[in-house]
């Protein structure tokens, strides 16, 4: 991981200054888009087990994109996971546009009044590859995180999902997309060795694949069709995203008891 560090560093460092002036253009020109609404819901299918689920993270847990939460990532993977499963869900969002790791550690996980749930679900590392968070900073933060919410939750199963597919963001320019895709992509391998390290945390490394999702669809979708504003999930992709990471964590038999 060292060596591809390094690599990415050398072939990274000419383009900081381009990518530095285009990032200021592209936030001017993009729209500013709300959190959605009630961060908190339900999924009631009279099943005789039911599920609290807490939802943590940055912009794509946030909802931007979505009107209501229950369109969102929280909603979707709820209803995608009691039909998979059989249950009762009762769920809630914490998180913040802009948020990094350390933010997210620092800010919102003291402000969380509950003292048990049956899932954690983080959505973390868009705002990381955008900052370039150094990955040595990467790997103590997210360290920090885990253990901040085993002091909240001490048994509660943690699912990290996949990062958002930054190298195919349509707002962003070829040379963003190279740089922070490439990026987010070391940020995931640390990932995932991080979750490897630690118990009862459960991680895909299977990236996002827009291209399967628009040939499943067969729709005549475009890339812009799965982007709110050409960064953001749209709706199709809460659903598609959220669908596969309940199967996920599914398919890892995790003991919800």
């Amino acid at each position: 991981m060292k060596t591809n560090y390094f690599i990415h560093i050398l072939r990274s460092i000419p383009l900081l200054p381009i990518i530095y002036f285009q990032g200021k253009r592209i936030k001017r020109q993009l729209q500013i888009l709300p959190e959605a609404k009630n961060p908190q819901g339900s999924v009631d299918i009279n099943a005789d087990k039911s599920l609290t689920i807490l939802f943590i993270g940055e912009s794509s847990f946030a909802g931007l994109g979505s009107d209501f939460h229950k369109n969102s990532f929280a909603g979707h993977f709820s209803k995608e996971l009691s039909f998979l499963i059989q249950c009762n869900i009762d769920w809630k969002v914490y998180a913040k546009t802009g948020y990094n790791v350390e933010k997210i550690h620092q800010r919102i996980i003291p402000k969380i009044p509950e003292t048990h749930c049956d899932l954690l679900v983080l959505g973390i590392g868009a705002n990381d590859s955008f900052e370039l968070t150094l990955l040595k900073n990467w790997q103590k933060n997210v360290q920090l995180l885990i253990i901040a919410l085993r002091n909240k939750f001490s048994e509660t199963p943690i699912l990290f999902v996949q990062l958002p597919t930054i190298e195919v963001f349509p707002a962003l320019t070829k040379q963003m997309q190279f740089v922070l895709g490439n990026h987010k992509n070391l940020l995931v391998e640390n990932l995932h060795k991080i979750t490897l390290e630690n118990g009862n945390i459960y991680f895909t490394k299977e990236e996002v694949d827009i291209e399967k999702w628009m040939n499943e669809l067969n729709d005549n979708q475009t890339i812009r069709d799965f982007f709110s504003d050409g960064i953001h999930p749209s709706e199709i992709t809460y659903r598609l995203w959220a669908q596969e990471s309940a199967k996920f964590l599914v398919d890892c038999k995790v003991n919800f008891s």
